[in-house]
């Protein structure tokens, strides 16, 4: 009797209850994206025209700018939290990751999870090695429409 191939088990995403945590971390992140790539920038154009008065003030603001949404995207993505396993999937620690953990290499694996949500609404807690899927509504979600 010809024995069965064992398929690789592939665990399907799962969904997230409340997905506020989430969606205020990434916009808070993609606000500091957004307010580093300004500070960049006016760091340019400062290098390129270099005429003090004209980008002083862009230049110190930005960089305040970027200070103060690190502060809140730090805090945002450290409430984040993954329902399994209690960790900070989208903030990057010492602590031992899952085999399954995955990344994109010239970040760590807190980024990836951001990017991840960014872009695919998907990530993988880097702790418990679990799937979720941020499209996927939830069971108490199912419940109310059906």
């Amino acid at each position: 009797m010809p024995s069965r191939p064992v398929a690789d088990p592939v665990s399907r995403a799962r969904s997230i209850h409340d997905k506020r945590p989430f969606s205020r971390a990434i916009f808070f992140t993609l606000v500091h994206y957004l307010c580093v790539i300004a500070f960049i920038t006016c760091a340019v154009i400062l290098f390129l025209h270099p005429t003090p008065m004209t980008l002083v003030k862009p230049l110190i603001a930005s960089v305040i700018a970027s200070a103060l949404s690190w502060l809140f995207a730090f805090l945002r993505r450290r409430s984040a939290r993954c329902p399994l396993c209690k960790g900070s999937p989208l903030l990057d620690s010492g602590a031992a990751k899952h085999v399954k953990a995955s990344r994109l290499r010239p970040f760590n694996h807190g980024t990836t999870a951001v990017l991840g949500i960014l872009f695919l609404n998907r990530f993988r807690c880097m702790y418990c090695g679990t799937p979720y899927d941020l499209q996927k509504p939830s069971a108490v979600e199912r419940r109310r429409k059906g």
